[in-house]
């Protein structure tokens, strides 16, 4: 008895499944990462009901992970037609132009959102990462304040004020690590046999740059060092596009590869400070 029970079990479970919607699938492939998957769900769900606003949204947030920016911008756009007044709309098309390095148009699309509700505390710090990378610090840091204000989640709240650049505390902290190596050679020149000791320490440091280089030159090979910045960027801009979008595993994933592209010193310890928060959420 009880094992047609479990065989009546399996079946309703297998029934159940056969009868999701196609949207509902797609979100949970969505969540689970299976980016194919979803935008093949999200396809059948817009066949389905062709005036599902959530539909045409879930399928631009899937096709910007798989970096179909300007089909993502087209499925925002319609899902703005049928769903005007909703502020999440023009807030995930704002996260595909900063995506594009269209960083106008992104700071269009969230200052749209925040008419639409004023307390939309991530399109407003969103149009301050954008004014940013515009080059337009002031209007960043008025954004990302304002923002931090606003927001409800206290844990969000400490995330934007690392963001901003308005959590010092972290920074600080690597540095005594690199302070350690000096007190080494005032041993060693307190000893005159040993002398020689402190030519083979300076070599060490050698290995440290080599890393950043094998991870980045074999795709960047052909555009030289300004498209390993480029890339770098990119990457870092995709990763917090990620994270804004809820998706924290592709955000630590593009995160590192930024980190493992970029070669400016001062981008790599904003990029290390990023990933040491994120990691610790």
């Amino acid at each position: 008895m009880s094992r047609v029970a479990a065989v009546v079990l399996v079946a309703l479970a297998l029934a159940g499944c056969a009868a999701q919607r196609p949207f509902d699938r797609g979100v949970a492939y969505l969540r689970q990462g299976l980016y194919v998957q979803a935008l093949a769900s999200f396809d059948a769900a817009i066949r389905e009901s062709p005036a599902s606003a959530a539909a045409y949204t879930n399928r631009g947030i899937t096709r910007v992970r798989l970096g179909d920016l300007d089909a993502a911008i087209e499925d925002y756009t319609r899902a703005g037609e049928l769903a005007p007044a909703d502020a999440d709309v023009p807030y995930n098309r704002g996260i595909a132009w900063i995506a594009k390095r269209d960083y106008a148009r992104a700071v269009e699309d969230f200052t749209r959102a925040v008419e639409l509700d004023a307390r939309h505390a991530r399109a407003r710090f969103a149009r301050g990462t954008a004014h940013s990378l515009a080059g337009d610090l002031e209007a960043a840091r008025r954004d990302w304040a304002r923002a931090i204000e606003d927001e409800p989640d206290p844990k969000q709240k400490d995330l934007m004020r690392v963001r901003a650049g308005l959590e010092p505390a972290p920074a600080p902290a690597p540095p005594p690590p690199v302070a350690a190596p000096p007190p080494a050679p005032a041993p060693a020149a307190a000893a005159p046999p040993p002398p020689p000791a402190p030519a083979p320490p300076p070599p060490a440091p050698a290995p440290a740059p080599a890393p950043p280089p094998p991870a980045v030159k074999p795709p960047e090979a052909p555009a030289a060092a300004p498209a390993q910045a480029r890339t770098a960027q990119d990457l870092a801009s995709r990763g917090l596009s990620k994270e804004l979008e809820g998706d924290h595993a592709g955000a630590l994933a593009d995160l590192e590869a930024a980190l493992a592209a970029e070669t400016d010193p001062e981008r790599r310890r904003g990029i290390e400070s990023l990933l040491r928060l994120l990691e610790a959420k």
